[in-house]
C-alpha cells in the first residue's frame, strides 16, 4: 500500500511538472503577444487625437478623402488637415495632452502624435507638456522647435510669419536656412517677413494683454499651462521694464502693427499706448 501511494504521488508529480513544463512556453506566448499587442494599442492611440471643440465652420481634410465638417470628439489621425472659415475655431487633443488650438481662416496639418505642425496659413496655439517630448511647427518662412512649450504661431505667407512665446522658450529659424538658429523666451514675440535672409531679434511684448485679449485663449477652456503664463505676466509687471505692445489678436494682427514692430530702432521696445483695440 505505502509503495502503491508512493507511486500515485511521483506519477502525479510527474504529469503536473509535464503539464506546468508544456504550459510555461505557450503561457510566456500568450504574455508576449498581448503586450504586443497593447503596445501597438497605445502606439496607435498615441498617433490619434481628438476634437475638442468646433465653432462654426471647421473642416477635416483626412489622406484620400474628401474634405467634411469636424465634429465634437471625433478622431483624427496623423496627416489629417484641419481648415476653418471666417469666424470660426477648432481644438485638438492628444493623447499625452497636447493642445492644439486652430484659429479662423486657418489651414493647418500635422504628423508625429500633432508634435509636427504645418501651418500653411492662420493662427495656431500649440501646448506641449513638460517631460513629454518636443514639437516643430513649420511655415513657409520660419520653423519652430519647443519641449514643454506654449506658443501662438501665425503664417501669413504673402506678410509675415509670427511666433509669440506664451511660456517656456523655443527655438526659431528661417525654413530656408536651417542653420542658423535664434532662442526665443516667455513674453517675446518674433516676426519674419517672406524671403528674409536674417532672423530679427525678438522684442518683449505685453503677456498680460494677450491673456486678456487672444481668442485662441479666451474663447477656449483655461490652459494646463494658464498658471505659467499668467507667472510670465506677472513678473513682467515686477520687472516695470517697457513693453511693446502690438495689440494682439493672433488670429488678426493689422499690417500697421506688423510695420511698427519690425521697425529697426535703438530701442525695440514700447510702452502701451492709448485708443487700444481689440482687432
Amino acid at each position: 500500500m505505502s509503495v502503491a501511494l508512493s507511486r500515485f504521488r511521483f506519477d502525479s508529480e510527474t504529469t503536473m511538472k509535464s503539464i506546468f513544463d508544456r504550459s510555461l512556453p505557450r503561457a510566456g506566448l500568450v504574455l508576449l503577444f498581448g503586450s504586443g499587442a497593447i503596445l501597438l494599442l497605445t502606439a496607435a492611440e498615441r498617433k490619434v487625437g481628438r476634437v475638442t471643440q468646433v465653432v462654426r465652420d471647421v473642416r477635416l481634410l483626412v489622406p484620400q478623402v474628401a474634405a467634411r465638417p469636424a465634429h465634437l470628439n471625433e478622431v483624427v489621425t496623423d496627416g489629417s488637415a484641419v481648415h476653418t472659415g471666417a469666424d470660426s475655431r477648432a481644438e485638438l487633443t492628444f493623447a499625452d495632452l497636447t493642445i492644439t488650438r486652430v484659429g479662423a481662416n486657418s489651414i493647418f496639418s500635422f504628423d508625429q502624435d500633432g508634435r509636427h505642425v504645418s501651418v500653411e496659413s492662420g493662427a495656431i496655439l500649440l501646448r506641449v507638456p513638460k517631460g513629454s517630448g518636443g514639437a516643430r511647427i513649420r511655415s513657409s518662412a520660419l520653423t519652430v522647435g519647443i519641449t514643454g512649450t506654449t506658443v501662438m504661431f501665425e503664417s501669413r505667407p504673402r506678410n509675415y510669419s509670427k511666433l509669440i512665446v506664451l511660456e517656456g522658450s523655443g527655438q526659431a529659424w528661417l525654413t530656408k536656412h536651417p542653420g542658423k538658429k535664434i532662442a526665443v523666451h516667455a513674453g517675446q514675440m518674433l516676426i519674419v517677413r517672406p524671403g528674409a535672409e536674417h532672423l530679427p531679434g525678438p522684442v518683449d511684448i505685453d503677456e498680460n494683454l494677450i491673456l486678456r485679449t487672444a481668442i485662441l485663449i479666451t474663447e477656449f477652456p483655461p490652459l494646463p499651462s494658464l498658471d505659467l503664463m499668467r507667472s510670465v505676466a506677472e513678473n513682467q509687471k515686477k520687472s516695470g521694464e517697457p513693453l511693446f505692445n502690438p495689440l494682439i489678436d493672433p488670429t488678426g494682427m493689422g499690417a500697421r502693427d506688423v510695420n511698427a514692430s519690425t521697425r529697426s530702432q535703438p530701442n525695440p521696445h514700447r510702452t502701451p499706448g492709448n485708443g487700444q483695440r481689440k482687432p
